[in-house]
């Protein structure tokens, strides 16, 4: 009897052998690596983590936290699609040169950095908007200027170089900066040397070094990025005279574009369908910081340890926005031509704006359109 049921069992594991070596093995879950910078130009990302019960309930795709500011599970129709790891890095352009390197899949970051790196043969693409405008002109307290008038005014009557301060070259701050003094025929210059200028504009590498040098009287002003503005008034160092749409021309600095989510391309080729519910979402979250920016100040000043009511000043002067509208497209070629003019591109974009094919090189139009319909 025990020799039969042997046999009837080594019957069974031999017919079951084949089956199960048929089974397919389970797909590993794919990783996507994102970068940011410390600041809430990239509040996108920190809303769409600190949310998951509204994403969920909203749109079925939201972020399962593991481990708060680094590691999530993406899940999308009812299943996790990806993993995902975030890194905070300073300075955009640390963030783009880590992209290129295929350091991360994703990153955010200033566009005309990122019209830098694909002009010098980078294969990365721009994805998705993530918002326009949130940057201006901060001064020490005690300079006799409250506005853009009064700036300009006390520049020309200063018989020393005013010094304003910026954080690297290719920031949508100084570019607009620059613009609006040749605009009122202020001259200016690269540093405390730059001979016969009324504005010294000086890189200091970085928007964590703004607010000590202003502080420690190295420089009369800095142009840049929220929350910088509104944490210099915050801690009594600066005043925000002027936001940067209200520089001349008058109107030509509406919905400029600042930041945006550029993608490595192989990255998003490998991995399109966990692409394009991580765009989604983040993009839900560009309308989740508009709609609720009570709630988000609260989440973004966590996220970035800051006082509350730094976010309560700084959010409402940012427009994050879900489309590459006319506005964008305007500030874009803004960008291009005045860094063609500048020699800054001497590229393959440069080559694509002046033939025509510029939205091939700079974006992925084809994915940025599945994600808007989803929206």
């Amino acid at each position: 009897m025990h020799r039969a049921f042997f046999a009837y069992a080594m019957a069974c594991l031999v017919c079951l052998l084949p089956t199960i070596g048929c089974q397919k093995a389970a797909e590993p879950i794919p990783v996507i690596r994102i970068g940011h910078a410390p600041h809430d130009h990239h509040a996108p990302l920190y809303v769409a983590a600190m949310n998951p019960e509204y994403f969920q309930k909203h749109g079925g795709i939201f972020l399962k936290e593991i481990t708060f500011r680094q590691e999530y599970e993406l899940v999308a129709d009812n299943r996790t699609v990806a993993r995902l790891l975030i890194s905070s890095s300073p300075g955009g352009q640390e963030l783009l040169r880590k992209l290129n390197e295929d350091q991360f899949d994703l990153v955010f970051g200033g566009v005309p950095a990122m019209i830098d790196f694909i002009d010098q043969g980078s294969a990365m693409r721009i994805l998705a908007p993530a918002m326009t405008e949130g940057a201006g002109l901060v001064v020490g307290k005690e300079l006799a200027a409250g506005s853009w008038p009064e700036f300009v005014e006390y520049v020309r009557a200063s018989k020393t170089p005013v010094r304003i301060g910026y954080k690297n070259d290719v920031s949508v701050q100084n570019l607009i900066f620059e613009y609006g003094l040749r605009e009122v025929g202020i001259t200016y210059g690269k540093g405390l040397d730059a001979p016969d200028v009324k504005v010294a504009l000086l890189n200091l590498r970085g928007e964590k070094n703004l607010i000590p040098a202003l502080r420690d009287g190295l420089i009369d002003g800095f142009v840049i990025n929220q929350p910088y503005m509104a944490l210099a008034e915050q801690q009594g160092v600066g005043k925000y005279i002027a936001s940067l749409n209200e520089l001349p021309p008058a109107g030509r600095w509406h919905g400029t574009p600042c930041c945006a989510v550029a993608g490595n391309t192989s990255s998003v080729a490998a991995q399109p369908k966990a692409m394009e519910a991580l765009l989604t979402l983040l993009l839900r979250a560009n309308r989740f910081l508009t709609e609720n920016q009570k709630t988000a100040a609260g989440q973004v000043a966590r996220w970035l340890d800051l006082p509350v009511e730094v976010e309560e000043k700084s959010l409402p002067t940012i427009n994050f926005t879900v489309d590459f509208d006319k506005d964008w497209d305007r500030g874009v070629n803004f960008w291009i031509e005045s860094m063609i003019q500048a020699d800054l591109l001497q590229g393959s974009l440069k080559e694509a704006y002046q033939t025509g094919h510029l939205n091939e090189r700079l974006y992925d139009r084809a994915l940025f359109d599945q994600v808007r319909n989803r929206l």
